[in-house]
């Protein structure tokens, strides 16, 4: 499985191996909602966060994107990019550096040959998949099923393994954070955490989450 993750890794790397590079500081809007698509991101170092605003003026993020990821989420079978408007906000989460592409250039890459669209193809599936998977969360009714449900999530977009059934987040998450990504209100959230603390699934050491798969036990 490592070996198929290196691979399609690979590819990914391989589409953009000519790409300019460049940097973001953290909390820089690199995309706005609506705008025109011009270029095509792949991450090098660092997170990003794709959120939208609902009407109510809350904030809701979508997903989370990390090194090796590539933006905006833009599917699209057909490569029909002229027209098409950014769907969600995009913001570096940390200091980014990533690799970008001139739209037209990424369009021309992909329909070079068949590796490369299968590739393309891959990615949006992945994409989308995980896309499924984060509204699953927010379907939940319980907000505590909604928080427990975006934990394997973490793990997989930021966890770091310490120990047997426990990870380390590599970056340090806030209650709104998680709130937004779980379709709570942070106050409640702040209230689950405390919960999930209590449980054993959670802990928090210099800021940053452990999440255990197992709950852990008390000393």
């Amino acid at each position: 499985m490592a070996e198929q993750i290196s691979t399609y890794q690979a590819r990914i790397e391989k589409l953009f191996a000519r790409a300019s590079v460049k940097e973001y500081s953290k909390n820089q809007l690199i995309y706005y909602e609506g705008d025109e698509l011009t270029r095509f991101y792949l991450i090098r170092e660092g997170y990003v966060k794709a959120y939208t605003i609902l009407d109510s003026g809350d904030t809701r993020t979508i997903f989370l994107l990390g090194p090796g990821d590539i933006f905006p989420i833009a599917f699209s079978v057909k490569l029909d990019w002229h027209n098409y408007k950014i769907k969600y906000f995009y913001q570096s989460l940390t200091d980014v550096t990533v690799r970008h592409l001139s739209r037209d250039a990424f369009k021309e890459l992909i329909g070079a040959n068949t590796e490369n669209l299968r590739t393309y193809l891959a990615y949006m599936s992945a994409s989308n998949e995980a896309i499924m998977k984060q509204l699953e969360v927010m379907k939940s009714k319980k907000a505590i099923n909604k928080v427990i449900m975006l934990l394997p999530y973490l793990i997989s977009k930021f966890g770091e393994r310490i120990r047997p059934n426990a990870y380390r987040l590599k970056i340090k998450l806030s209650h709104q954070e998680i709130a937004d990504l779980s379709g709570v209100t942070r106050e409640t959230t702040t209230t689950l955490v405390k919960q999930l603390e209590k449980r054993g699934l959670l802990e928090q050491l210099k800021g940053r989450l452990i999440i255990h798969t197992r709950p852990r036990k008390k000393k």
